[in-house]
């Protein structure tokens, strides 16, 4: 569990927290997280030779919709699509985007993805349980 949590916090600094935060006593856990944005911001960009989403990882808490408000920082469209969640958007280039997000249930992680590209990095929705 230790390499695999070393591995994890390598690689996201966010989730690295989620994981230490599961394997805090249940009591910890029961309190949930409270979290009062109607909407978060993310940028579709182009760094270096690869387009990705920033932030890579995405957090709410469960129980209410919000607002993806993404912006398009290249010269070429873009996808957005959360499988799971039916979800699928084209992002114009050089302009903001919003997704609303229906209520979701906490514990579940997304997978986001450009369906225009599916090369370029995946980013991850991560619904945590709330207060």
């Amino acid at each position: 569990m230790r390499v695999a949590a070393r591995a994890l916090w390598l690689a996201s600094p966010v989730l690295a927290s989620l994981l230490v935060l599961a394997s805090a006593p249940s009591v910890a856990r029961a309190q949930g997280f409270t979290d009062d944005r109607s909407a978060v911001q993310v940028v579709s960009a182009k760094i270096g030779t690869k387009n990705v989403f920033v932030p890579s990882t995405i957090v709410v808490t469960a129980g209410k919709g919000r607002t993806l408000s993404i912006f398009n920082d290249t010269d070429t469209p873009h996808g957005f699509k959360i499988s799971a969640l039916g979800i699928e958007a084209v992002l114009p280039p050089g302009q903001e985007t919003k997704i609303e997000l229906p209520p979701l249930e906490g514990g579940h992680i997304y997978e986001i993805n450009c369906q225009l590209h599916p090369p370029h990095r995946h980013a991850t929705l991560v619904v945590l349980d709330a207060k």
